[in-house]
C-alpha cells in the first residue's frame, strides 16, 4: 500500500530573491498577472528583481510567499494524484495550507495576508530572537519572569523544535531574555532580521482590527485536515478557523505539537514552497521521510518513498 502524504507550507524567513522560478512563471503566468492586478503589486519584479528591496517588508513578504507557495502546490498536483491527508503551515504558511485545502479562495487569501501584513507593520516595534540549545519549558519560564517588567512584553513566539524556540517582544526584554537564556545554558541566541515582532502581545491591537476585517471573509471547511498554529489541532467549524487565525497573531506557533501530530500518521512529509526551512525543522522533530519540492530529483525521490 502506498504511503500517504502530508504537506507543509513555509512562513516568513523562507523568502528569497528569485524564488518565483521561470518554470512557475511560464506555467502560471495568468494567475501571477491576476494577483498582481488585484493587489497592485508587480510580483515578478518584487520577487525576482534584486533592486526591489520590499520583499523582506512583511506587507509584501506575506502575499509574495502565499503566491509562490500556492503555485508550488499547483505544480505538486501535476506530479501526483495523491490527496494529502494533512496540511499545515508555519505562521503565514497556515494561509497557504487553507488555500490548498479549498478552505479560503486564493484571491481572498491574497487580500487577507496583505491586510494582515499592513496591520502587523502598524503594531508597536519589537524584536524576535532565535534561542538554540535550551529546553522550551526553561525558556518559557524565563520569559514569564521578564514579561511585564517596566510594562514591556516578551514571550515564546515559535516553538519550532524541542531545542529551538523563537521569542518576541519589546526590544529590551528580548535582549534580556537572550542574556538570561545564555546564563541558563543556551548554546546560541540570534536576533532575527525581521520587520515586525509577531506572535506576541505587541500584536493585540492589530489582532482586534484583523478580527474585524475577517468578518466579511468566507471560509469553508478544508477538504484535507489542516493543523492550526494556535491549537496544534484541526478545527471542526469555519468560525473556529477564523478565531485560530486571529489568535495566531498574539500567541505561540505550536510547531513541535504540529510535527508530533503529523509524525503519528507515518506519512511522507513534503515542504511545499520556497526554501527548505521546514525540512530542517521536521528533521529536528524526528521526522525522517521529508522532502522539499525544491529538492534535486524530487520526482524520483518521491517515487522511491511511495
Amino acid at each position: 500500500m502506498a504511503k500517504e502524504i502530508s504537506l507543509l507550507f513555509p512562513g516568513q524567513g523562507s523568502q528569497f530573491t528569485g524564488m518565483l522560478t521561470q518554470d512557475l512563471i511560464s506555467s502560471y503566468k495568468d494567475i501571477i498577472e491576476e494577483a498582481s492586478d488585484l493587489l497592485e503589486i508587480d510580483f515578478i519584479s518584487l520577487i525576482n528583481d534584486e533592486s526591489d528591496n520590499k520583499l523582506n517588508q512583511t506587507s509584501y513578504t506575506q502575499p509574495a510567499l502565499l503566491l509562490t507557495s500556492y503555485l508550488t502546490f499547483l505544480r505538486f498536483q501535476t506530479l501526483t494524484n495523491i490527496k494529502p491527508i494533512i496540511m499545515a503551515g508555519h505562521s503565514l504558511g497556515e494561509y497557504s495550507a487553507l488555500v490548498a485545502s479549498n478552505s479560503i479562495d486564493f484571491y481572498d487569501a491574497l487580500k487577507i495576508v496583505r491586510k494582515r501584513g499592513l496591520l502587523m507593520e502598524a503594531a508597536p516595534s519589537g524584536l524576535m530572537a532565535a534561542i538554540m540549545g535550551i529546553d522550551s519549558n526553561i525558556l518559557r519560564a524565563i520569559c514569564m519572569k521578564e514579561d511585564g517588567i517596566n510594562n514591556k512584553v516578551v514571550s515564546c513566539a515559535n516553538l519550532n523544535s524541542p531545542l529551538q524556540t523563537v521569542i518576541a517582544g519589546s526590544d529590551s526584554s528580548v535582549k534580556n531574555v537572550c542574556n538570561l537564556a545564555k546564563e541558563a545554558g543556551a548554546k546560541r541566541t540570534i536576533i532575527l532580521n525581521v520587520s515586525v515582532a509577531s506572535h506576541c502581545k505587541l500584536m493585540d491591537e492589530s489582532s482586534k482590527l484583523f478580527a474585524k476585517y475577517l468578518e466579511d471573509i468566507n471560509i469553508d471547511m478544508p477538504s484535507s485536515k489542516v493543523i492550526h498554529n494556535f491549537s496544534a489541532k484541526a478545527a471542526d467549524d469555519p468560525i473556529i478557523i477564523k478565531q485560530n487565525l486571529i489568535n495566531q497573531l498574539t500567541n505561540s506557533v505550536k510547531w513541535v505539537d504540529t510535527m508530533n501530530e503529523i509524525a503519528s500518521t507515518n506519512s511522507i512529509v513534503i515542504e511545499c514552497g520556497p526554501g527548505k526551512v521546514l525540512q530542517g525543522l521536521a528533521k529536528s522533530n524526528g521526522i525522517s521521510d521529508i522532502l522539499s519540492l525544491g529538492t534535486k530529483d524530487f520526482d524520483s525521490k518521491l517515487k522511491e518513498l511511495l
